[in-house]
């Protein structure tokens, strides 16, 4: 335990100095440097707990029981599964209301999950209905999986010391646990996707959650910059643009699969285009490539807008969570 401890100090310090030697103005304090895995995972670690302290009050929260209360139960017509209505504790003060699709036959083994994430204006009602934009969540539930969703879009922070996103991903995490405590589930096989918000909610999920196996990120990849462009300015927060860009954040998920989604018909200001998606992934790429996974990150570039395409997200996801 000593010897790792050491271990991680001087890998810390050699990381920071390698970031300090950068002749560049524009270097994040976290930026992926990395060279070999050890440096990355300890780099992993350090990078989450700085994300934690930045979007959430200074640290990681405590956890709260979850208190699941059920508010309704369903059926879908002519399909195996039903769905629930349900309100989580995330915080001693805070609620977060969410729905699962839950598949009526459930294998000794249990079942593979999604955690599926809806944009702006979106509902988690809409996700497990498949409705709007995201027709995804409805999709996963079709094939076989359990589906939860949370309604992720507020815009009235609750807590002056975290950011509006600490709040959005917090609920997020605080719902990826309660899928992971259902008996039905098979906590070793749950993934995560998502459009727009949902997108940028599925980085940080990933980032800070390494139970999920798999992430899709659609209509998101791009640049601090990029957002400074027309776009609503509920994704910033104090601390984000000196110590990271979107990129590093989406290290965190190396080596797990990733699939990044752009459409060519995005455009800036107020958009995702691929112009700026491509340069971004290229640093992705790097920190894949020191895990030697760089097979298991993809930016899928579809002929669409801002929608969530799918091919060949759904393969890569069946690869990961089936047996």
């Amino acid at each position: 335990m000593i010897a790792q401890n050491v271990l991680e100090y001087v890998t810390g310090v050699s990381l920071l100095l390698t970031i300090a030697s950068n002749p560049t103005d524009d270097v994040r304090k976290m930026q992926f440097v990395a060279k070999t895995p050890d440096e990355a995972r300890i780099w992993q670690k350090q990078a989450r707990e700085k994300l934690f302290e930045l979007m959430m009050g200074g640290s990681k929260p405590r956890n709260v029981p979850l208190n699941p209360k059920l508010i309704k139960r369903e059926d879908v017509p002519g399909e195996n599964y039903f769905l629930e209505e349900i309100t989580l504790d995330s915080l001693s003060d805070r609620k977060v209301h969410v729905w699962l699709a839950m598949q009526k036959d459930v294998p000794k083994e249990g079942l593979p999950a999604m955690l599926a994430l809806h944009g702006h204006g979106g509902t988690a009602l809409e996700i497990v209905n498949g409705e709007s934009l995201y027709w995804y969540g409805k999709a996963f539930a079709q094939k076989g999986y359990v589906v939860i969703s949370l309604d992720l879009g507020q815009h009235d922070l609750q807590h002056e010391s975290w950011s509006l996103m600490g709040e959005r991903v917090w609920d997020a995490l605080v719902t990826l646990d309660y899928l992971c405590s259902r008996p039905e589930v098979d906590k070793d096989r749950i993934g995560t996707a998502g459009l727009s918000l949902g997108g940028e909610s599925v980085m940080y999920v990933a980032a800070c959650d390494e139970c999920i196996k798999v992430a899709v990120s659609s209509g998101w990849l791009n640049t601090v910059a990029n957002m400074k462009q027309g776009h609503c300015p509920c994704w910033n927060f104090s601390g984000l643009e000196e110590n990271f860009d979107f990129s590093d954040i989406f290290s965190l998920v190396a080596p797990r699969p990733l699939v990044m989604e752009i459409g060519r018909l995005e455009r800036a200001p107020g958009g995702f285009p691929v112009e700026v998606a491509e340069p971004a992934f290229e640093e992705i790429k790097k920190a894949y490539k020191v895990f030697g996974a760089e097979d298991k990150c993809l930016l899928d570039i579809h002929d669409g807008g801002h929608v969530f395409h799918g091919v060949p997200a759904l393969d890569w996801i069946d690869k990961a969570l089936r047996k």
